[in-house]
């Protein structure tokens, strides 16, 4: 199975050791609104001990944004930054439907932002959401949320661009192991620490850097060298109903 460019391209950046500015732009699940791990922590942690700082990480997430809402605040955001690369992560509010944005605005929206980043020479990597707990949310968000993380394949898919399709791999965890998805999860929409770490880690895989496990703890701290350890066996979980091909 042949590699997407965009991860082969950074992967490269990476090894050579040029500076790298990575931004993270999307909606709650990409601003730091929790204590604790955040995915983007992750990956930052992973370069850092795969390659050393050759990196910048920028997070300019806000809660409750959509599709729209990005292209909004796009120049401020995102264009001032001017990013190697670029996690576009967005969804979950579009697909509410009280925010009455169709399938088609959505699709549009995505090919705009993949446009502009695009016009910058930014490396594009788009992102499906975790699994959310069906139960706990509408059904006609939960119909439309499913069509609207298939759109985020397709655009993937047509643009070229690079794709960390999160919810493949969750939707097996929470169908299958409901006792390991819900301790991952913050509420019915949001993933908490325990769950950012585990998304931290499959994006951290894509681009071939890893954090330091066994964590090398303090003398002082002896529990901290567990500290990957769910997150660790929840990927082993997620990779046994995935073949090799498909673990990333």
């Amino acid at each position: 199975m042949s590699e997407n460019p965009v991860f082969s391209a950074i992967k490269d950046r990476f090894k050579s050791g040029q500076k790298t500015r990575i931004l993270a732009f999307g909606s709650s699940n990409t601003e730091r609104i929790l204590p604790g791990m955040h995915w983007f922590d992750v990956f930052d942690l992973a370069i850092g001990n795969t390659y050393g700082r050759i990196h910048y990480c920028i997070n300019t997430g806000i809660g409750g944004h959509t599709s729209k809402d990005l292209l909004g605040r796009f120049e401020d955001d995102a264009a001032f930054y001017r990013p190697h690369m670029v996690f576009i992560t967005v969804g979950g509010n579009d697909s509410n439907p009280d925010r009455k944005l169709t399938e088609e605005q959505f699709t549009s929206n995505l090919l705009e932002l993949h446009r502009r980043f695009k016009k910058m020479d930014t490396a594009i990597v788009f992102q499906t959401y975790y699994a959310p707990i069906d139960y706990m949310c509408p059904d006609e968000h939960m119909k439309k949320f499913s069509r609207y993380m298939e759109i985020i394949r397709q655009i993937a898919v047509e643009t070229g661009s690079g794709l960390v399709d999160h919810l493949a791999r969750w939707e097996y965890l929470r169908k299958n192991h409901p006792d390991k998805h819900l301790p991952l999860m913050q509420d019915g929409m949001h993933v908490n620490r325990r769950g950012n770490m585990v998304m931290g880690l499959d994006i951290a895989r894509h681009f071939d850097v890893k954090v330091n496990i066994p964590y090398t703890s303090s003398v002082h701290d002896p529990e901290g060298k567990g500290f990957w350890n769910e997150a660790v066996e929840i990927q082993k979980i997620m990779d046994n109903n995935f073949s090799l091909g498909e673990k990333l």
